[in-house]
């Protein structure tokens, strides 16, 4: 008795930290996404240099996830890269807020080609933290059946109070507290960092059982692995021109909202929403996954996000810009769960990381594609840009859709012990 009691007892601590971690993650998300674009604008960047400091971290996760993600498969501890990265994306960040305090540090930090360069080097760690931390809720899952869309759904609501409150203090006090906001948020992370349970730590395993009963060799590249499951690359590539449809509305969604004439309060309001909904959706995501499976709920997903993109391009009111924020849960929260269920059902325990990591190359490249696209599509349309978006998730829903007709679904590998 004794015995099951610790074990619920460490299982409980693990789920609370993990939650606080994907809480403490997405807070920063909740001012990032909606408020730094509006800071740029405010610092007098063009809509072309906007565009491609928001794609930077994307086209950086391209270049460097993989690889993040790859040599963190190597340690037996997985918090201590996710510790190892917070620090660092704390630390490279803190960069932009501190020199704020001095004019001349300012002028120089705060031009486009040095803004360009501080972004990319903390996004090496701000990327890989997510597919770390996602592998990490995938990990709990597995070991004491926890609903990973109910760890998940912290994130949701670390995003919603944040990009909420951080709307509010911005609409009081200006944009120029973008920076330090983000940099209490990465400040946060680190600390969660640091109270991550030794009871993640798993043994040391040389070897896998592989789908014949044999023995394999050690740990596998996560592009090796996956390129080896047939189907798998068009799931990604589908899912990701879904995630990549947002391309226009973080970068340019709050200052489309402004000039609307929607006040911060209320642009926070809307990201705010948003996010609810989604919240909603991975509250009660374990039945909704059984029923539809992975690839039925990215289709549905698209198709919401079809709905969205297109209304959007026609700049609806307030009012009915709020109805339209339901949809959120249908662009980004079924696909990311979706995503992470596909993951699930065929990587194996020690192969989760690098697995997280491919995908995220793949949708990270289409993400600074269409982010970058954005930037002139939104300088000569306007909310008319949305409607390009539209075409992309549509596009993403064809892929999943004769992917469904010629893969069969079912676990492609069988579970392995850890």
């Amino acid at each position: 008795m004794q015995r099951l009691a610790f074990i619920a007892t460490q299982a409980g601590h693990q789920r609370v930290t993990v939650a606080a971690l994907f809480a403490a993650y997405f807070a920063g998300f909740g001012v990032f996404l909606p408020f730094f674009p509006v800071w740029l604008d405010w610092l007098g960047l063009s809509a072309g240099w906007i565009a491609l400091l928001v794609a930077v971290p994307l086209i950086v996760r391209v270049a460097t996830m993989s690889l993040v993600t790859d040599a963190a498969e190597h340690f037996d501890d997985p918090r201590l890269p996710i510790l190892g990265l917070s620090v660092a994306t704390f630390l490279l960040f803190a960069v932009l807020p501190v020199s704020s305090l001095f004019s001349s540090m300012a002028t120089v930090f705060t031009s486009p080609w040095s803004l360009l360069v501080i972004i990319a080097l903390m996004a090496v760690g701000w990327n890989a933290l997510l597919p770390l931390s996602d592998a990490l809720g995938i990990q709990l899952a597995r070991q004491s059946g926890a609903d990973y869309g109910r760890v998940r759904v912290w994130g949701s609501i670390g995003f919603i109070a944040v990009s909420f409150g951080a709307g509010a203090v911005i609409d009081v006090y200006g944009p120029d507290l973008v920076p330090w906001l983000v940099l209490v948020s990465f400040g946060l992370l680190v600390l969660v960092s640091v109270s991550l349970p030794r009871s993640f730590v798993q043994p040391k395993a040389d070897v896998a059982r592989g789908d014949g009963g044999e023995k394999r060799t050690k740990l596998r590249s996560g592009w090796l692995f996956f390129l080896r499951r047939k189907g798998a690359m068009s799931v990604f590539i589908g899912c990701g021109l879904i995630q990549a449809s947002h391309a226009v509305l973080y970068g340019f969604g709050s200052l489309s909202w402004a000039e609307q004439g929607f006040s911060e309060t209320s642009i926070g309001m809307l990201w705010s929403f948003g996010v609810l909904c989604e919240i909603v959706l991975f509250a009660v995501s374990a039945p909704v996954i059984a029923r539809l499976g992975a690839r039925g709920l990215l289709i549905l997903g698209g198709l919401g996000a079809t709905i969205r993109w297109i209304v959007f391009a026609f700049s609806p009111d307030l009012g009915f810009t709020f109805g339209l924020q339901v949809f959120h849960a249908f662009s980004f929260g079924m696909t990311h769960l979706a995503l992470i269920s596909y993951v699930a059902r065929r990587a194996r325990p020690r192969e989760l990381r690098g697995a997280q990591g491919v995908y995220g190359v793949v949708s990270g490249a289409l993400m600074a594609v269409a982010t970058l696209a954005a930037g002139p599509l939104y300088a000569s349309f306007g909310a008319g840009a949305y409607s390009v978006m539209g075409v992309m998730t549509f596009a993403g829903v064809v892929i999943i859709f004769v992917n469904r007709l010629r893969v069969p679904g079912g676990r492609l590998t069988p579970k392995v012990p850890d």
